[in-house]
């Protein structure tokens, strides 16, 4: 707990209140390879000493110097001064380290964990151009040094009995910081993923609680409607709020399925199915009067998708109640309901006479509705004659 507090507390240097997600994870990464690159460096200084090297004492005191600067710019500035300061004083060393040591050294493996810390680091569209630059700037020292090595530009300051070591050195070295850079990567990942997966769950029970505010209050339209009809005395006007009331519920059903599935992503349109036209034919007077027969896939469809389905196969089958009764025969609405090639295909056809009459085509809340909602789902869809209406619906899911 004490090691995590610490990391926390140089990794939190100069995070700021406005700072987005990304910038604070930035800054972050920023603060501790800072940190542990001047970990590092202090080993290695330490270890040349050790074996007997000094030819690079000036460049890792100049480093040493440096390195508290880039949490100073992090902390009383912005990360990307910081992060080109930190970028600068890695060409720095490396290159200066690589030249005086030679090819044989090694001391050029130093740039694989130091690029993979500034992918790490500004690997976000944001600050894509200055990745660039300072990739620009590695690049560079990195051509420099195989060019002093190609035509011996520097001369090299050690012994041949001292090249075996510091090779060890640089190679333990080069991996271990690789492998610490590893860690703070998957140490602030793994933060982040807790803090996203804190907000999903935020994010979800706000969500749930909306859901459930729309179903209480769709209910109480659709009880309003109905306190409001037993108050009319007019059978077309009392029909006509039936109409409406019916599609109320079909979207508040959709929300109350949603809530009690506790999946706020798709909605199981087979079993909203079953509960739609069992209200419907409850609304039109019982099984004596409207029959539907439903064939359906187990299909899940999201919100978007299953409000405007809803709200066209209430129409239909209400259009079929009003309009295409034969006498004696009992109406029967056949629903199906499948998935082919990544497109919902939906089927509705009833037993009546299978023509629009002039009533149906005047009835532009019916019809006109089916029509507009079906551009909602930018779907095709179309009426025949098929030993009663048949409406089709397609669009992809």
């Amino acid at each position: 707990m004490a090691i995590n507090s610490f990391i926390n507390r140089i990794g939190n240097i100069g995070v700021k209140k406005n700072y987005q997600p990304w910038e604070i994870l930035l800054t972050r990464k920023l603060n501790l390879s800072s940190f542990l690159g001047f970990i590092n460096v202090c080993i290695g200084f330490f270890l040349f000493l050790l074996i007997g090297y000094y030819g690079s004492v000036i460049e890792f005191l100049v480093v040493m110097a440096l390195a508290p600067v880039v949490l100073f710019l992090n902390s009383k500035f912005n990360y990307i001064s910081a992060s080109y300061l930190f970028t600068l004083i890695g060409c720095f060393l490396f290159f200066f380290l690589s030249v005086k040591t030679g090819p044989e050294a090694f001391s050029i493996l130093y740039f694989f964990p130091f690029v993979l810390v500034l992918t790490q680091m500004l690997g976000r569209s944001e600050t894509y151009f200055h990745l660039v630059i300072q990739f620009v700037f590695c690049s560079i020292t990195i051509f420099a040094i195989i060019f002093s090595f190609h035509f011996e530009i520097f001369k090299v300051v050690i012994s041949e009995s001292l090249i075996a070591p510091i090779m060890y050195i640089n190679i333990l070295l080069s991996f271990f910081i690789a492998f610490a850079f590893i860690f703070i990567i998957s140490f602030d990942a793994n933060k982040q993923e807790k803090q996203l997966k804190s907000a999903l769950k935020e994010k979800e029970i706000l969500l749930a609680e909306l859901f459930h505010r729309v179903k209480n209050n769709l209910n109480l339209v659709t009880s309003l409607l109905n306190l409001k009809k037993n108050t009319i005395t007019s059978k077309e006007a009392q029909d006509a709020i039936d109409e409406c009331r019916n599609m109320v519920f079909s979207m508040a059903l959709i929300h109350t399925r949603i809530y009690n599935s506790n999946n706020i992503d798709s909605l199981d349109f087979k079993e909203y199915l079953n509960v739609l036209a069992n209200e419907l034919i409850n609304s039109f007077g019982g099984k004596d009067n409207l029959e539907v027969e439903l064939n359906s896939e187990p299909i899940n469809l999201s919100l978007t998708q299953a409000i405007p389905c809803g709200l066209i196969i209430n129409e239909f089958i209400t259009n079929s109640f009003k309009h295409g009764q034969i006498a004696g025969r009992k109406l029967k609405v056949d629903l199906k309901l499948k998935e082919y090639q990544g497109e919902i295909i939906i089927e509705l056809k009833d037993n009546g006479p299978g023509n629009m009459t002039q009533q149906q085509e005047k009835n532009s809340l019916g019809l006109g509705l089916i029509k507009s909602l079906t551009e909602q789902l930018d779907g095709e869809s179309n009426f025949s004659n098929n030993n009663g209406l048949q409406f089709n619906l397609k669009f992809k899911k």
